[in-house]
């Protein structure tokens, strides 16, 4: 699997505090079946240039482990706007932004407009976890924006409201990717766990697309496919749990 969203670069964010705990999040991520990880710290002043040599350095030990370490950055809304060159995921023009906020800024189609100007496409990181107004999310999609989905929210890891909202926007047809989120060993990679559960409650050919060749649209720079869960799995999805 591909996991287009992680903080295991160590020393530079929230993440992996040290290459000892970026060294046990490579092993459990093998373990759960990840052979890529897109490297996304949370973007700060000299994030890049400070994230490209400990991604080399860590990049022998990952593979010694299977699994190869691509480039990539996660922008909050307030900071998208602060580098010239900005770092998409992998060698691809998908930029993953967190908008953070409850509401949509009333500024968010300008900005939107603006990347799409200059070339890159947007992934809204874990819309789940904070947007409240299911409103949003139509306007976001309506603005061309894709979605990732964190394990752990569809899961019910992240508490019921979330598991909630991830339910609607499956739904909706609002869910493109399924990425870790992962940080540390105690905020880890549940996504062979959540593929069991989507296989069970949405049907093979939806996790497929989200977890599989969704990621690897992304790769070859193709925009992915909306996936739309056949209506004979609608009164099974996420039954475990409520």
């Amino acid at each position: 699997m591909i996991d287009i969203h992680c903080h295991i670069l160590p020393g530079i964010d929230d993440g992996a505090s040290n290459f000892f705990i970026a060294k046990r999040m490579l092993e459990v991520a093998a373990a759960d079946g990840v052979d890529t990880i897109i490297c996304t710290p949370h973007y700060g002043r000299g994030c890049n240039s400070k994230g490209k040599p400990i991604r080399e350095m860590l990049m022998p030990i990952a593979a010694s482990a299977g699994i190869r370490l691509l480039p990539g950055m996660e922008y909050g809304y307030s900071n998208v706007h602060e580098e010239e060159e900005l770092q998409p995921l992998g060698d691809s023009s998908f930029l993953l932004i967190d908008l953070g906020c409850p509401v949509l800024p009333p500024s968010i189609g300008e900005l939107f407009f603006s990347l799409e100007r200059r070339g890159y496409q947007i992934i809204i990181a874990h819309p789940e976890r904070y947007l409240t107004d299911f409103d949003s999310c139509d306007e976001l999609f309506r603005l061309g924006a894709f979605f990732q989905l964190n394990a752990d929210s569809i899961l019910g890891r992240n508490g019921t409201f979330c598991r909630r909202m991830a339910e609607r926007m499956i739904r909706k047809g609002y869910c493109h990717f399924i990425a870790s989120d992962a940080h540390s060993e105690h905020r880890t990679f549940h996504l062979s766990e959540c593929r069991h559960r989507l296989e069970a409650d949405c049907g093979t050919d939806f996790t497929e697309l989200v977890m599989e060749r969704n990621p690897q649209r992304l790769l070859k720079n193709l925009p992915p496919q909306t996936p739309m869960i056949k209506r004979n799995w609608f009164s099974r999805l996420f039954r475990i749990g409520d």
